[in-house]
C-alpha cells in the first residue's frame, strides 16, 4: 500500500511538473520538457513562381527603357561632340588669322559645347552603369523564377 501511495504521489508529482513547465516562463529552463522542431514544409506554389516571372518581366522593362535613354543620351553626345569638334577647329582658325572680338566668342562658344559634352558624357556613363545595373538584378530575377520552376514542378509533379 505504501509503495502505491509513492508511485502515485511520484506521477502526481511529475504531472506537476510538467505542467508548471510549460506554463510558468520563471520555472527553471533545465526542467522543461523539450521538443523537437519539426521542420516547415515550404512548398512552391504556381503563384509563386508567376510572381517570380512577373518581376523579372517587370525588370527587363525597366532594363530596356534605362538601356534605352542610355542609347539616346549617347547619340546627342556623339553629336554635340561633332559640333563641339567642328566649332573648336573653326574658332582655332579664326584665331589663328586674327584675334577679334566675334574670334573670342566663337572659340567661347566651342569651349562651352566641349564643356556641355564633358557633362552628357557623365549622363551617360551614369546612364550606362544604371541600365547595367537593371539588368543585373534582371538576371537575378530570371534565375530566381527558373529554380522557383523547377521546385515547382518538384513539388507537384502532376503539373509537369
Amino acid at each position: 500500500m505504501k509503495a502505491a501511495k509513492t508511485t502515485f504521489l511520484l506521477i502526481v508529482h511529475a504531472i506537476i511538473l510538467a505542467s508548471t513547465a510549460s506554463f510558468c516562463p520563471h520555472f527553471p529552463q533545465h526542467t522543461r520538457i523539450r521538443r523537437t522542431p519539426r521542420p516547415s514544409l515550404n512548398l512552391v506554389t504556381e503563384q509563386d513562381v508567376l510572381a517570380l516571372v512577373e518581376k523579372a518581366e517587370e525588370l527587363w522593362a525597366e532594363a530596356y527603357e534605362a538601356r534605352k535613354t542610355a542609347n539616346e543620351l549617347s547619340e546627342r553626345a556623339e553629336s554635340l561632340g561633332k559640333d563641339a569638334e567642328l566649332s573648336a577647329a573653326t574658332s582655332a582658325r579664326a584665331l589663328k588669322e586674327s584675334i577679334s572680338e566675334k574670334n573670342i566668342e566663337e572659340a567661347s562658344n566651342a569651349q562651352n559645347l566641349s564643356l556641355e559634352l564633358g557633362s552628357l558624357l557623365d549622363e551617360v556613363v551614369e546612364a550606362e552603369r544604371k541600365a547595367d545595373e537593371i539588368e543585373e538584378k534582371a538576371e537575378e530575377a530570371l534565375r530566381a523564377s527558373e529554380v522557383a520552376l523547377e521546385q515547382h514542378l518538384i513539388d507537384f509533379p502532376e503539373n509537369a
